[in-house]
């Protein structure tokens, strides 16, 4: 550590003036209170949030509301006996299983790049599988996990 008289020393060399010390002293001091104050805001908040169910709005947002419905009407992808290289991908996947019934993401890829070869398999492969996650998780569609992957089939 350093001693007063060092500090001193160093002082004088680099002409800082011990009011200049204080100074930056208490400032430093203030940034660091604000920053306890913050952390103790954030802290009262969680631990609130916690004893308030952790509803998962923002502190100032929560209000009692009825929980919001699903829509009523089923979703689901209407099966395509042809197929339209112009229709929109939720339709090509719907043609897809329904020529094999149910599967897995290569299967629908082998159907949908033997009905469009010219069309590239690498952005092919990543667009069905974003879609195909997004038809699941809104119910269009049904899956059957088999370890780490799922087998897809219409509803």
């Amino acid at each position: 550590m350093f001693s007063v008289f060092n500090i001193k020393a160093k002082m004088k060399a680099e002409n800082i003036t011990e009011k200049q010390v204080v100074e930056f002293l208490r400032q430093r001091q203030q940034q660091l209170k604000d920053e306890l104050r913050s952390i103790e805001i954030t802290i009262n908040t969680i631990t609130q949030s916690k004893s308030a169910g952790l509803t998962g709005q923002p502190l100032g947002e929560q209000t009692e509301e009825a929980p919001k419905r699903k829509k009523e009407g089923k979703k689901v992808l209407i099966p395509q006996e042809k197929f339209n290289p112009n229709s929109k991908l939720d339709q090509k996947i719907s043609y897809a299983l329904t020529q094999i019934g149910a599967g897995f993401k290569d299967e629908i890829l082998d159907v949908l790049n033997k009905a469009q070869p010219e069309v590239d398999p690498y952005k092919v492969e990543k667009a069905v599988a974003v879609r195909l996650s997004y038809l699941l998780k809104n119910d269009f569609i049904q899956a059957t996990k088999y370890g780490r992957s799922y087998k897809y089939s219409l509803r």
